[in-house]
């Protein structure tokens, strides 16, 4: 039987990001998203590891690939297999890094809903559906989250000298037209982590699990079936 999957949402996102996946693994994996809650990486990781069942499979997209990293990287032994969608292994770019920070000070500066919608109208342009479901989740968690969770990606740190260490079955997902991590980043990610599997997905933006779940789900299906993550 497949292990518990653990499933972390990205920046500005609630289970409903994970959602359409889950609906199509069907009964057969359990599944548990948990937000990462707290202004740093590490703290996210605290809060999902208080969380998780003792053993599990890991998946992360964006932000919640970050703390996955984190949480492989510290070698408990509870992570049994790492997925990795959308996201990095790179400390944020100091431009990155000064956009976060533009967006908490306008966020405090009383200018929360305007800002929460223009972030979200870049993960996945040219797709108004995945636009609104992203607009209606950073609004939802409210000015507080956001500003937690921006701060914390801004303040993360560069783990590509630290990744070779993992050592489970790990998928490597990202898309060709992602505009916030690149796909280049996932190809250096799936490089550095030993006999990761690499998955390109055609015509898809950041926000893969929304904007094509089928094919995120069956590459997780695969990954699942892998070795050591049964």
């Amino acid at each position: 039987m497949t292990l518990p999957l653990v499933l972390v949402p990205a920046l500005a996102s609630d289970d409903r990001l994970w959602q359409p996946v889950v609906e199509r693994l069907g009964d057969s994996v359990t599944t548990h998203i948990i937000q990462g809650i707290g202004d740093s990486i590490e703290a996210m990781a605290d809060r999902i590891l208080d969380e998780a069942p003792d053993q599990f499979c890991l998946a992360g997209i964006s932000m919640g690939g970050y703390v996955s990293l984190e949480i492989a990287l510290r070698a408990t032994n509870r992570v049994r297999a790492l997925a990795l969608l959308n996201t990095s292994a790179i400390a944020a770019p100091p431009a990155r890094r000064e956009n976060s920070l533009k967006a908490i000070a306008l966020v405090e500066s009383g200018q929360f809903e305007a800002t929460a919608r223009h972030i979200s109208g870049a993960v996945a342009p040219g797709r108004p559906d995945v636009t609104a479901v992203a607009q209606a989740m950073a609004l939802e968690l409210g000015p507080d989250v956001f500003k937690a969770q921006q701060q914390a990606v801004a303040g993360r740190r560069d783990r590509r000298t630290e990744i070779e260490r993992i050592s489970v079955p790990t998928l490597v997902l990202g898309g060709d037209r992602d505009l916030i991590t690149p796909f280049e980043l996932s190809k250096e990610l799936a490089a550095l982590i030993p006999d990761a599997d690499l998955v390109e997905l055609d015509g898809i933006g950041h926000l893969s699990t929304l904007e094509d779940p089928d094919r995120v789900a069956s590459s997780i299906t695969r990954w699942l079936n892998r070795g050591d993550a049964s």
